[in-house]
């Protein structure tokens, strides 16, 4: 009896080392990261819609080679790749039953045709010809409601409870610690990335989801760097990341960021752009 108590414990264990369902691990015995092959499937030949088929079938996690970023996991996952044309390389991880984890070389793919993609990246990177387009932003100071201020979440479209007028916004930049995002302040977005006014770069990703449908159209998510102003005044002014998408058009950006745990009619804050 005392034989059966001591091996179950053991048993425990090594099926506690790895769940499938919590873990992604793959039920199959272990192996090295020499044996975890996959392949690329694209839609069509160079298409940007791909599925990762691994080899053998177990549950992977797929990187972007390039920057090391996940963008997919399952046992046959689906990727949408965003121009521009490139070389794209990934690889997988995939966890063995014994816990450790194993990492495959990277594959590479040829992407030269775009399709299926959303409406909301031809609108904020695109040039209007089927072609994307880095663009430069600055504060519009035509706007009848401003440049920045406060307002109510999902109700207004721009600053209506403080607004701050292009001729206020240098004193706010330099009260804020951002001197370089006043007035002559600037962003250029792209697919490739971002860059700032203040000297910082990072990238930005538009996306389809909205919050409220008929007040906004999309959501802007920006890494390593943030757009003018982008910080939360009331929140010691921490940087904001993400922002909805207000409106955009070919000379128009508005975006909006509501405070933390902000509902209806909440704060939130603004920011009103226009193409230079």
């Amino acid at each position: 009896m005392k034989k059966i108590l001591f091996v179950l414990p053991l048993f425990l264990i090594l099926l506690a080392a790895c769940d499938p369902i919590v873990d992604g691990c793959s039920p199959d015995p272990n192996i090295d990261s020499k044996d975890l092959k996959f392949e690329v499937v694209a839609k069509s030949q160079g298409n940007n819609n791909l599925t990762i088929v691994p080899s053998p079938a177990r549950y992977v996690k797929v990187y972007d080679a390039a920057t090391n970023a996940k963008i997919a996991e399952g046992t046959m996952p689906m990727y949408q790749a965003m121009p521009p044309a490139r070389t794209f390389s990934v690889y997988v991880t995939a966890i063995n039953p014994d816990g450790s984890v194993v990492k495959s070389e990277p594959v590479s793919i040829q992407l030269t045709n775009f399709t299926d993609i959303p409406k909301i990246i031809d609108d904020v990177f695109g040039d209007g010809k089927g072609g994307y387009i880095d663009k430069t932003w600055v504060w519009n100071t035509e706007a009848s409601d401003g440049v920045w201020g406060n307002g109510g979440y999902l109700g207004n479209t721009g600053p209506g409870w403080w607004i701050v007028s292009a001729a206020g916004i240098d004193e706010q930049a330099v009260a804020k610690g951002l001197p370089n995002d006043g007035l002559n302040g600037w962003m250029t977005l792209g697919l490739s990335g971002v860059t700032t006014s203040r000297g910082e770069t990072g990238t930005v990703t538009a996306t389809p989801d909205i919050k409220q449908e008929g007040w906004d159209v999309g959501t802007l998510i920006f890494k390593g760097t943030i757009p003018l102003l982008g910080i939360q005044p009331n929140q010691g002014n921490a940087r904001q990341y993400e922002y909805h998408i207000l409106k955009i058009t070919d000379t128009e950006l508005r975006l909006c960021a509501p405070e933390p745990g902000a509902g209806a009619w909440g704060t939130a804050w603004f920011w009103n752009f226009k193409k230079k």
